[in-house]
């Protein structure tokens, strides 16, 4: 014991230590002690202040939680783009009509891991166009002109991964800060064969990929245990001049682990390096399967 090891002296009811060091001692232990208990609470609070429960929690569940949705994004486009070889720019007007005309394959997801206020997101989407028809080219500017058979092939995708955290408002509904990066990836290519000779035909391809940092916020709001309504928008920049989005949706549960969703999403990127040029806005609504556990 240490206690019969020290040196003492009973006075009536009082022990007395004689040595001065071993006092000092004792003293720093017992402030060392006296600081962890007045520390510990707070730092506990804090924690919990940091990582408490969801207003999406329910009352003996778990704290995690994983929302797996596979969407379409029934989006026009709309903007400009580069034309392959560095031979300028086209307007590009389409509605989701004239790109479903010449869809080839496509692919959206988003999957969404929760730690009772702390969210990791991943949000994926990748399209594939191709079209053959007749155009016109302006005569000047470009290697070939006037009446040709133009075949286009395009992929496009981006990709969001971010991090998000439910701030502690103590409201019906819930608010999150996110921020991460957004990854785009553009191939077009093009070939262009004259009707008419001299066949002064070319074909291109450009590729680019870069990634933009983001920073937004979700608002959820959870109107019963069947039905939940979102908004979200981010904004960001990087490789890119700009880089941002916005949406809403609505989420139905007919069943606990299985829900539908629909909504309208505004996605644009302005994009220039070296004569590639990306500055297009994807609109439209999205229809998703939720499933969640």
């Amino acid at each position: 014991m240490l206690w019969a090891a020290i040196p003492t002296k009973v006075e009536g009811s009082r022990v007395m230590i004689r040595n001065a060091s071993m006092r000092r001692l004792l003293t720093a232990v017992a402030s060392l002690q006296a600081a962890c208990v007045l520390f510990a609470a707070p730092r506990a609070e804090a924690w919990d202040w940091l990582s408490g429960p969801s207003v999406f929690d329910e009352e003996g569940k778990k704290d995690w939680s994983v929302e797996l949705v596979p969407y379409l994004f029934l989006s026009g486009l709309n903007g400009e783009l580069a034309l392959p070889g560095g031979t300028g720019t086209i307007p590009v007007d389409a509605s989701f009509g004239d790109l479903a005309s010449n869809l080839d394959a496509a692919f959206a997801g988003l999957l969404d891991v929760r730690y009772r206020r702390w969210h990791l997101i991943s949000d994926n989407f990748w399209v594939r166009l191709s079209t053959d028809q007749t155009v016109e080219l302006p005569s000047g500017g470009l290697p070939a002109d006037g009446l040709v058979d133009a075949d286009v092939d395009a992929d496009s995708a981006f990709g969001t991964l971010a991090v998000a955290y439910e701030l502690p408002l103590k409201r019906a509904f819930a608010l999150d800060l996110y921020t991460g990066a957004r990854w785009w990836y553009v191939k077009n290519g093009v070939a262009f064969t004259p009707q008419s000779p001299p066949p002064n035909g070319f074909a291109g391809e450009l590729t680019e990929s870069w990634w933009d940092g983001i920073v937004g916020l979700r608002w959820r709001l959870p109107i019963t245990k069947k039905w939940r309504v979102a908004a979200y928008g981010d904004i960001g920049a990087g490789a890119a001049n700009l880089d941002w989005q916005a949406g809403a949706h609505v989420t139905w549960y007919p069943i606990h682990y299985v829900g539908l969703t629909a909504g309208y999403r505004v996605l644009g990127v302005d994009y220039d390096n070296d004569g590639f040029l990306y500055d297009v806005r994807m609109n439209g609504f999205l229809l998703g399967l939720n499933l969640r556990y």
